[in-house]
């Protein structure tokens, strides 16, 4: 639900960055709506995996650098690529090689980043220096506000969100009601050295996950993929 309503909330703040928004003074409106399955209707138990295509010589490059980001060990792997897990799905990443396939262009249309949460700061602290470790850093860090997020980019240049909920899933509707978000749905940078020092320092994982007060990055400073 949240990552619908952030996408239409950074659409109105592009367009109003353009001055092709008019304001009428009204405010957005969040609710966390029903599950499928309190309305009476038959939808997908849950997302089940992502399948990326490759040029089939880097089938295996783009393979092992799932492993290694997601912890991940291959379920069944083969000459053509191979499926990556890292809990108890049979496969949450597949890779495929497929011949005849191009190299990334930027600015196309098409699926923008695929993310995946995890338990903590620290988790997520121990994640960068472990991957800092086999030379795979962060493209662009920043504090959505309901996450903090650090954005990667496999071999194909696919772009990979690491994040933790900077809010609990059951108070996210609240906070997008509370007009701090609306006010500032891209974020504010941040550095993951300074950040993960202070949490090694000692400071509390709550005050770290608060936004700061700031100007947020123009939306060119995104990484292209």
């Amino acid at each position: 639900m949240h990552v619908r309503l952030i996408c239409t909330l950074v659409d109105d703040y592009e367009a109003l960055q353009k001055g092709e928004m008019i304001m009428d003074g009204s405010a957005p409106v969040a609710k966390m709506p029903k599950t499928a399955k309190e309305r009476g209707k038959i939808a997908p138990a849950k997302l089940a995996h992502v399948v990326l295509r490759t040029p089939p010589e880097r089938a295996h490059m783009v393979l092992d650098w799932y492993k290694v980001v997601l912890e991940g060990e291959a379920m069944y792997e083969a000459d053509f690529g191979g499926f990556v897990t890292y809990d108890d799905e049979h496969h949450r990443i597949a890779v495929l090689g497929f011949p005849g396939i191009k190299e990334h262009i930027d600015g196309y249309a098409g699926m923008h980043h695929v993310a995946f949460t995890y338990e903590s700061l620290a988790d997520l602290s121990h994640t960068y220096f472990r991957l800092k470790e086999e030379n795979i850093l962060p493209e662009f860090c920043i504090n959505h506000g309901p996450t903090t997020s650090m954005y990667y980019f496999d071999p194909d240049k696919n772009q990979v969100e690491l994040q933790v909920d900077n809010v609990p899933e059951e108070k996210f509707a609240e906070y997008f009601d509370n007009g701090e978000f609306s006010a500032n749905p891209i974020g504010i940078k941040f550095d993951p050295e300074d950040l993960f020092g202070r949490l090694e320092a000692g400071e509390a994982e709550e005050d770290l996950l608060k936004r700061p007060e700031g100007t947020p990055p123009d939306l060119s400073e995104f990484p292209a993929n």
